[in-house]
This record gives structure tokens, sequence and C-alpha cells, in this order.
């Protein structure tokens, strides 16, 4: 199980980087008319990208704290998970519910802001799930 724990937030490292290096910086260089249908297929795709991940990491977060070894860096694995999760969804979905009504420079560069921070936690917790292997 520890190796699903440990490839799911490995999966998500890379997910959120390229989603930073990549993806994010994009949306500046949609044109307005093309807007609308470019941000709904992105959120469609990277739901299908994120949501099962999200699934596994949390059974595997809830299997490690329940079962596994080192408890301690279980309960820190678990928080930085799940206030991945919680940043999503108090600080990007709304970004990008306003983005889906219309494009903005300033949203997409606030949504790129906060998803750096997203991408640090997922770092995190690749690295305490590498460190209680």
């Amino acid at each position: 199980m520890h190796v699903l724990i440990i490839g799911t937030d490995v999966y998500l490292v890379g997910l959120g980087l390229t989603v930073a290096v990549v993806v994010y910086p994009a949306f500046h260089l949609v044109g307005a008319g093309q807007w609308l249908m470019y941000h709904d297929a992105h959120v469609r795709r990277i739901s299908l990208a994120v949501a099962p991940t999200w699934a596994i990491q949390g059974v595997g977060a809830l299997w490690w704290l329940l079962h596994g070894p080192h408890r301690l860096l279980a309960l820190v694995h678990a928080a930085l998970a799940a206030l991945a999760v919680v940043l999503t969804m108090f600080q990007a979905l709304p970004i990008h519910h306003r983005l889906s009504r219309h494009h903005d420079d300033q949203d997409i560069t606030q949504l790129e802001r906060w998803h750096v921070l997203r991408t640090a936690l997922w770092i995190g917790c690749a690295a305490v799930a590498v460190l209680a292997r």
C-alpha cells in the first residue's frame, strides 16, 4: 500500500508541475472568443486527471493513519493532502467558477499563485511518504 501512496503523491507532483509550467500560463494566451469553450474543456479533462487520484490518495492516507507504521508521518501526510484539497475547494474552484464566465488575466494570475502552494503541498506529501519508506 505504501508504494501506491508514493506513486499517487508523485503523480500529483508531476501533474501539479505540468499545470504550473504549461497549462495555467497558456490560459493567458487564449483569446476571448475561444475562452469559454477552452476553459470548459480544461475543467472537464483536468477533473478526470485529479479526482480519481485524490480518491486514491485519500484512501491511502486513511489506511496509513489506521494501519501503517510511522503514524506521526502519516498524520503529517494526511494533513498536507487535506490542505491541498481545502485549498482547491476554497481558492482554486471559486476562481475557476469566475473564469467559467469570462477570461480575466488577474484571476488566472491568482490561480497560478494558489497552484504553486498546492503543488508545494503535494511535494510535501511525496517527501513525507518517501521519508517513511
